[in-house]
């Protein structure tokens, strides 16, 4: 299938996804449904147990389960890595259980789809499912720059507060860090280090 990442220019980055299934035909179909270029690794293992001893050694964007699996349906292994992980699921479900099921699982955030499963229905919940793990990557990025920043803001005050017992004013010690970072050519941070190593 063809690279269709590009077609509302979404999709970005590469993801790992992990494949839970017994059955190689189902196998076959998501390798094949998955848009090319996006996947740095594709795992398949075909129990929860199995999967569980994965998920211990790595983390997966994403996961694809095809349920029932060789330990059981798969729902309590479902919602166990839904809580506890930070991936997205999708769940594919024999049809007479695929409303309860579906209904339990909406919570979670997990995409469910029943089965036999249609090719455009995998693939557009595949692309649903990157789309959101691109949102909580841009999310955490966004985090972290906060933290980032309320860390230097940190360290800058600090660093004023000893330049004021030092002698200067409160206005010559912001200007000093400024001053400093920018005849330097270093951030506030690491001049307000610098004056706190002192």
């Amino acid at each position: 299938m063809h690279d269709k990442s590009n077609s509302k220019g979404r999709m970005s980055g590469q993801y790992s996804v992990m494949i839970v299934s017994s059955s190689e035909q189902f196998n076959t179909v998501v390798k094949k449904t998955l848009p090319s270029g996006r996947f740095s690794s594709i795992e398949v293992r075909k129990s929860a147990s199995a999967a569980r001893r994965e998920l211990l050694a790595r983390s997966f964007d994403l996961i694809i389960i095809n349920a029932p699996l060789t330990d059981g349906l798969g729902v309590d292994f479902v919602m166990d890595i839904s809580e506890k992980k930070n991936t997205q699921v999708l769940f594919a479900v024999p049809v007479e259980v695929f409303k309860e099921i579906s209904s339990r699982l909406v919570d979670y955030g997990v995409i469910t789809i029943r089965k036999p499963v249609k090719e455009m229905d995998l693939e557009l919940s595949v692309r649903l499912l990157c789309a959101v793990q691109d949102s909580l990557r841009k999310a955490n990025r966004e985090v972290v720059k906060l933290e980032d920043k309320l860390q230097e803001q940190r360290l800058v005050s600090r660093a004023k507060l000893i330049l004021i017992q030092r002698g200067m004013s409160e206005t010559e010690a912001h200007e000093y860090i400024i001053r400093e970072a920018m005849d330097r050519g270093l951030t506030k941070k690491a001049v307000a280090e610098e004056v706190i190593d002192e």
